[in-house]
């Protein structure tokens, strides 16, 4: 009798086991997407920005699945990467990268972030080129990168009527495309999100404007040996007609923006 209820118990646990690893693989759904923006611990700033970047439906696009690993590049502040690390839970993984350019910007917000190992499974990569990154071959499920795919090109800005040198030139793309074939699994995903420019703008805007012309990625991933697997909308403006900052107030938050999932060939 003892050994038929241990058989039984032994069989239930390792069903109850089964069951728990099945969700942890799962793909999030639109309502625990949702439910992260809500989440106690999130900062209340944080929030101001969610109907201008609809990051919920960004998420489900990319497919985040509870324990991925995801590569947030020129993750500036971590608005995303405090999202992704909610989503992915103990068993994933966030690598933060920010370039010596952007973290210029990004160091104090960053830093306050992920403070006090508030955020666990948060891999900062400060300070250091996307092409020097130190993460494993063929680890990560999900690169992602938000509205920073021009800042490759950003190498000078104007400040109080001047000239600041940011770059000695534009970041090495190829070199950038070539880190990501080597870090993604085989059936992983890029993400790229960015700022409309008018078509055969070249790479000029991405000083002037902040924005890219997006035939320009498309080309560039191509090269590199990507496929264009989706395009996602939920970020589109036609009353944006392309010719004002980024940053302009006017149109701040409302830009026309491409979201596109490359995966590996």
């Amino acid at each position: 009798m003892k050994k038929i209820i241990l058989a039984l118990v032994t069989t239930f646990l390792t069903v109850l086991s089964g069951s728990s690893l099945a969700q942890q693989g799962n793909v999030l759904t639109p309502q625990q997407l949702n439910m992260l923006l809500t989440h106690q611990d999130r900062p209340v700033e944080d929030a101001i920005r969610d109907a201008a970047r609809q990051p919920a439906k960004i998420m489900e696009f990319a497919g985040v699945r509870s324990g991925d690993t995801i590569l947030d590049l020129f993750a500036g502040q971590g608005w995303y990467t405090e999202l992704f690390s909610r989503a992915v839970g103990a068993e994933g993984k966030v690598y933060a990268q920010n370039d010596e350019v952007i973290w210029r910007f990004a160091e104090d917000g960053i830093k306050k972030r992920t403070e006090n190992n508030r955020l666990a499974n948060v891999s900062r990569l400060d300070n250091i080129a996307i092409a020097d990154i130190d993460v494993p071959d063929n680890s990560v499920d999900i690169v992602f990168m938000a509205l920073n795919y021009h800042d490759l090109f950003f190498t000078y800005m104007t400040q109080n009527g001047k000239r600041v040198e940011l770059r000695e030139e534009a970041v090495d793309h190829k070199a950038v495309l070539a880190t990501l074939s080597r870090v993604m699994k085989d059936d992983a995903v890029v993400i790229i999100i960015d700022h409309f420019a008018k078509a055969g703008s070249g790479n000029e805007m991405a000083n002037t404007l902040h924005r890219i012309d997006n035939q320009i990625i498309l080309y560039q991933f191509e090269e590199a040996g990507f496929r264009l697997l989706e395009e996602a909308f939920y970020l589109r403006n036609p009353d944006d007609d392309l010719t004002k900052s980024v940053f302009d107030p006017s149109i701040r938050g409302k830009t026309d923006r491409f979201i596109y999932k490359f995966g590996k060939q």
